[in-house]
């Protein structure tokens, strides 16, 4: 193994999480690793320098990344394959990256529950990030009652309970708009939206 700086491995957890933006905002053409002048240019040379080097940071983060691209423009296979990938690399080490791991993984599992032949297997990985989430929203309802009460909803949804899955759709909504998570509120919304016209 190489000896890695941490300013090194910060400079690349953000090109990751770079090209992640750059392609939610559909600039994919613009290259965030042509400054750098190194061995890496682009997130597979980052993810195998990552693995070669036992960087787990990297990996975590660039897995996370495709994880999120893969539920916002609905490559949900993508995405849970990205999930397991970061589960492997886990090691343990906890961080913003694992709750939204838990978040994005639980809303994709429930999108390929309806989706899927292989139903209980989604539904299982989703009702995981639900106890994961119950359990954390002990410490902190501030941070997490908004990502509980979507994928709650989610699941009430793929199990065709309708009205309590509308009533939890709602909740994340008004709990993501009152704690100020705008982003997760947008998210919410979108799969309320869908729930409404399914």
């Amino acid at each position: 193994r190489k000896f890695i700086s941490s300013p090194l491995i910060i400079i690349f957890i953000e090109k990751c999480i770079h090209m992640m933006v750059l392609e939610l905002i559909g600039e994919r053409s613009r290259d965030p690793f042509a400054l750098y002048k190194g061995p890496i240019s682009n997130c597979e040379d980052l993810l195998a320098y990552a693995s070669d080097n036992g960087l787990f940071a990297i990996m975590q983060t660039t897995h996370l990344c495709r994880l999120v691209l893969g539920f916002f423009f609905e490559r949900y296979t993508e995405a849970a394959s990205m999930a397991e990938q970061f589960r492997q690399c886990h090691k343990g080490l906890h961080s913003l990256n694992y709750i939204l791991h838990a978040f994005f993984e639980g809303l994709v599992s429930f999108q390929l529950a309806r989706r899927s032949e292989t139903r209980s297997k989604w539904i299982t990985l989703g009702e995981a990030a639900i106890q994961t989430f119950r359990s954390w929203v002990t410490h902190s309802s501030w941070n997490f009652e908004n990502k509980l009460a979507l994928l709650e909803a989610e699941s009430y949804f793929c199990r065709g309970k309708y009205n309590e899955a509308e009533n939890k759709y709602e909740d994340a909504i008004k709990y993501s708009r009152i704690h100020r998570f705008v982003h997760e509120e947008a998210i919410a919304m979108e799969l309320y939206s869908s729930f409404l016209k399914a």
